[in-house]
């Protein structure tokens, strides 16, 4: 055999060594990635940032969830997707060998949505944004085969955010309508002899209003996210579970319209203390009721009401993993995730900062607005401190006009607001007048071209009502150049003049009028008063809108 030397014996040796803590130092690095410490630094770090980010949306949410009774069951579903989760655990442990880099993108994705949504001033974005990183990073942690079971959890966390408020005003007129007319086509069926005007139903000894807390919308947002947990624990192809959680919307609709008929003819027979009180309420809990029968009635009707073909599953059950369950152990995906969540906290941040410091608007004050324009003649009035506190405008004005021709007055409002920021943003009137008591009875949209000639834009008719008062209503977002009726649009512009022009003034203008007269001629002399009105005042309030 050929001798071996010393140094070739020692460079053995070494290599043997380096070789040894080449395993060693895999072997530690393999034991941090899959340890529960680093998997749970990982988690709180990101959700953290994540949290950070998008801290103005949580608050709201809260706020919302806690204080207003349309959304109150959101906390509820919070709790029965935290309990989901917890007790399917080992599932998403023994589907934790997937890849990584589809939770990073969807990690990429949910934070620049929220960006977005920071430049747009939007609760709503930011909130969809949260639910899309958490299930981002969760698809980090466990691997892109859990994103089945992660995306019911995460849609059912979507339907419990609350609409942004101009979407809810939209969605409450449109469900009183609906549901008053189909109360009264049912009170008809009766043989009841009954009037409606908008949500008015006429009775002739008594007449019903159909309030905002009557539309249904308290019973239909719940009754949705029931009709998507029973159809996520039905156990049946994937058209049966769109069939119940679509048909929840229609049948809370018809079973409200149903209450408000029977709230109708009780009235009619036993008077308007049918209508009030322990009664009302009552009616309202037997509607929530009877919507979850209905549900699960399809549910069995669904199986042909074979009932031992009926499998439902249980939010408390806990499915046992096929195979062997793999460690968790986190990936480069990880240290990406984390670095997009605090890279997008930096941007957020700097977004805001840049706002805030931005030269403010040249603006001419509303106090010297002239008092006499034409042959209309004003009197400036004041808000009650607590309005202006809501309102936090940079300047308003408001103001009763009449003319020697038009001694029915209109009034003017107008609230500027230098910076449209989520602490000082538009109250659209469909979100503030039925908090007063008024209601949007019809609304549609005129072009700007028929109150100032040679204008570019639009502008909302409204036909506005509260008990027997009825008032035509003009209103639109004014910002510099730009006039539109269509709140979603104001957002966009307010997006791009954030993006380009680092500016987020604008203003909502609106002028009024009582309809004095019955029907239709009331209503059209009180949209020639408001046309007459705004050919004459609106030339003169360009002063007052920064170009």
């Amino acid at each position: 055999m050929p001798a071996t030397n010393a140094s070739d014996s020692a460079m053995t040796v070494q290599g043997f060594r380096s070789w040894s803590g080449g395993i060693a130092y895999a072997r530690r690095s393999s034991d941090l990635l899959t340890s529960h410490w680093s998997i749970a630094a990982f988690v709180a770090l990101s959700v953290a940032l994540v949290c950070f980010a998008g801290r103005d949306g949580l608050v709201d949410l809260y706020r919302r969830l806690a204080f207003e009774e349309e959304y109150g069951h959101g906390f509820l579903v919070i709790g029965l997707v935290a309990l989901i989760f917890y007790r399917r655990w080992r599932v998403f442990r023994s589907l934790s060998t997937g890849p990584k880099w589809p939770g990073l993108a969807l990690v990429v994705a949910a934070q620049l949505c929220g960006l977005l949504g920071v430049l747009a001033e939007s609760y709503f974005i930011e909130q969809v944004a949260f639910v899309l990183s958490l299930m981002g990073l969760l698809m980090v942690v466990f691997g892109a085969r859990t994103a089945t079971m992660l995306a019911p959890l995460a849609l059912f966390l979507v339907l419990a955010i609350p609409f942004p408020y101009t979407l809810q005003a939209m969605v409450t007129v449109k469900l009183q309508l609906i549901s008053t007319d189909i109360g009264v086509g049912v009170i008809r069926l009766l043989g009841i002899p009954v009037f409606v005007e908008g949500n008015i139903i006429d009775l002739g000894s008594y007449k019903l209003h159909v309030a905002e807390a009557c539309s249904g919308l308290r019973y239909l947002l719940p009754l949705t996210c029931i009709g998507f947990i029973l159809a996520y624990l039905y156990k049946a192809p994937a058209w049966k579970k769109v069939i119940v959680v679509a048909s929840a919307p229609p049948l809370t609709i018809l079973i409200n319209s149903f209450r408000i008929a029977l709230v109708g003819v009780l009235v009619d027979n036993f008077g308007l203390q049918m209508a009030e009180g322990f009664l009302h309420q009552l009616e309202g809990w037997v509607v929530f009721l009877i919507g979850g029968l209905l549900l699960g009635a399809e549910i069995i009707a669904l199986e042909r009401f074979r009932i031992a073909n009926l499998q439902l599953g249980s939010i408390l059950d806990r499915p046992t993993p096929r195979g062997q369950t793999a460690p968790i152990a986190l990936t480069g995906s990880a240290l990406a995730a984390l670095l997009t969540c605090a890279v997008a906290v930096g941007i957020a941040t700097s977004i805001t900062w840049a706002h805030e410091s931005a030269p403010k608007p040249v603006h001419q004050n509303f106090a010297g607005f002239p008092s006499q324009i034409g042959e209309w003649r004003g009197r400036q009035e004041t808000l009650e401190p607590e309005i202006v506190k809501t309102l936090k405008a940079t300047d308003y004005y408001v103001g009763n006009f009449a003319s020697p021709s038009n001694r029915t007055p209109v009034n003017l409002f107008v609230a500027y607001y230098e910076s449209l920021n989520k602490s000082g943003a538009i109250h659209s009137p469909r979100v503030c007048l039925p908090g007063t008591g008024w209601e949007f009875a019809s609304i549609e949209q005129g072009n700007f071209d028929e109150l100032a000639p040679g204008t570019s834009g639009t502008f909302n008719r409204v036909l506005i009502q509260k008990g027997e008062q009825r008032a035509l209503m003009y209103y639109w977002f004014q910002q510099r150049e730009r006039r539109t009726a269509n709140e979603f649009t104001a957002k966009y512009f307010l997006l791009v003049d954030g993006l380009t022009k680092n500016r987020k003034d604008g203003a909502l203008v609106r002028i009024y009028t009582p309809i004095v007269a019955a029907g239709e001629v009331g209503f059209a002399e009180a949209d020639a008063r408001l046309h007459a009105f705004a050919k004459a005042v609106l030339p003169n309030t360009g002063d007052y809108f920064p170009q």
